[in-house]
C-alpha cells in the first residue's frame, strides 16, 4: 500500500515540476522579449511586466485553492448525508439526478406515526371496555357498553375491530 502512495505521491511532485520548469521558461521567454523590444528601458519594463503577472497568477492560485477548498468541503459534507441517510440521490421527472432532503419525508412520517399512535391509544380504550377478543365475550361486552358509545362503535365480525370507531379517527386526520 505504501509503495502505490510513493508512487502517486512521486507522479504529483513529477508533474507540478514539470509545470514549474515549464511556466519558468515562458516567464523568461516573455522577459527577454519584453527587454528587445524596448532598448532604452527594457529591463525595468520587463521586470514591471514579470512581476505584475505573477502577482497576478499567484491571486489566482489563492482563489483557485479557495474555491476547490470550498468544493471539497461541500462534496465531503453531501457524501456525509447521503452515508447516514440525511439525504438521498433520485431522478427527477427529466431523468436527471439530484440530491433531496429527507426532512420533508421525515415530517411526513412523524405525522403518520403520531396518528397511529393515536390510533393506538383508541384500540386500548376500547380494548379496556371489553375483557376478551373472543366473539362470546364481544357479544357479552356489547351489552355493557353505554348507550352513547354503542352508537359509535360497531364490530367487524371477523377480526374484532371497532370499524366505525378507526372510520371516524381516519377522517379527523386528514
Amino acid at each position: 500500500m505504501s509503495a502505490i502512495l510513493n508512487l502517486v505521491s512521486n507522479i504529483c511532485m513529477l508533474g507540478c515540476s514539470i509545470i514549474g520548469v515549464v511556466t519558468i521558461i515562458n516567464k523568461s521567454g516573455k522577459f527577454f522579449k519584453i527587454m528587445e523590444d524596448n532598448k532604452t528601458v527594457g529591463f525595468r519594463k520587463a521586470f514591471d511586466t514579470i512581476i505584475l503577472e505573477s502577482i497576478d497568477d499567484i491571486n489566482k492560485s489563492v482563489s483557485s485553492v479557495n474555491i476547490i477548498g470550498n468544493n471539497c468541503g461541500k462534496i465531503i459534507f453531501t457524501v456525509y448525508d447521503i452515508t447516514t441517510g440525511n439525504k438521498f440521490i433520485k431522478k427527477d421527472k427529466d431523468g436527471k439526478i439530484i440530491i433531496c432532503n429527507k426532512s420533508k419525508y421525515k415530517d411526513k412520517i412523524d405525522e403518520l406515526s403520531i396518528k397511529v399512535k393515536q390510533y393506538e391509544e383508541e384500540l386500548s380504550k376500547i380494548k379496556k371496555v371489553k375483557p376478551d377478543n373472543d366473539n362470546n365475550s364481544l357479544k357479552s361486552s356489547s351489552s355493557t357498553i353505554s348507550s352513547d358509545m354503542s352508537d359509535d362503535i360497531s364490530s367487524d365480525e371477523e377480526d374484532n375491530t371497532p370499524k366505525k370507531k378507526v372510520d371516524e379517527f381516519f377522517l379527523e386526520s386528514k
